[in-house]
């Protein structure tokens, strides 16, 4: 899968603009690998999904989108661990349908280290038919929003340094690739991928490479 370059001068301008904002506004962005080799699609290219992951007063938000320029859709969510207390609210773009307790764990979570062990409480899945109800690639822009409480005392900082050292993961399953094949594809950090949003006046969203 592609990995984008970000620039030291603009990775300096995004850190600059987290550190001047509120909690409220700082936002990381997570690129997924895919882990498993079902089809002829594991280490493609056009395959580029990632989530932001941004936070309010004792929550955390997750937000998915898929930039694929392959034929696809992510019809699976998991969690694994970390300090996340359970699901607040499910937010679907327009075409995109999700609920909770999706498939009790990720296909492939043996292929790991350690074992992906994902809670059936926080993982949530396309209705059925899935692949229709998933977040498929552009067009349209598509993406589902799992917003989760936080166990007491916990903070924005606590879920991204989980995430950043592997307490917390993250994974989806991809469908509906054009022969056939699904993968599973894990969450890595980002950390130089830092930037703001909901200022109004200044919003940067990720873009495709060509």
């Amino acid at each position: 899968m592609k990995r984008r370059s970000i620039s030291v001068a603009m990775c300096a301008a995004f850190l600059v603009l987290a550190l001047s904002a509120s909690p409220l506004q700082a936002a990381f962005v997570y690129q997924f690998e895919i882990f498993t080799d079902n089809g002829g699609y594991n280490d493609d290219p056009g395959v580029d999904v990632f989530m932001e992951v941004f936070n309010g007063e004792g929550i955390a938000s997750f937000k998915f989108f898929n930039d694929s320029t392959i034929t696809s859709s992510i019809t699976n969510i998991y969690f694994d661990d970390g300090s996340l207390l359970g699901i607040d609210t499910i937010t679907n773009s327009a075409g995109v349908s999700f609920s909770k307790d999706g498939p009790a764990n990720i296909p492939g979570a043996d292929l790991l280290e350690p074992d992906f062990v994902a809670d059936r409480e926080f993982n949530i899945g396309a209705d059925p038919p899935p692949y229709h109800n998933g977040v498929n690639n552009p067009p349209p822009d598509e993406w589902v929003q799992v917003t989760f409480n936080l166990i007491n005392g916990g903070t924005i900082d606590d879920v991204i340094d989980e995430l950043n050292s592997g307490a917390l993961r993250v994974g989806i399953h991809i469908q509906g690739f054009e022969d056939g094949s699904s993968e599973s594809a894990v969450a890595v950090p980002e950390p130089a991928s830092i930037f703001m949003l909901g200022l109004g006046v200044f919003a940067l969203r990720k873009k495709r490479l060509n």
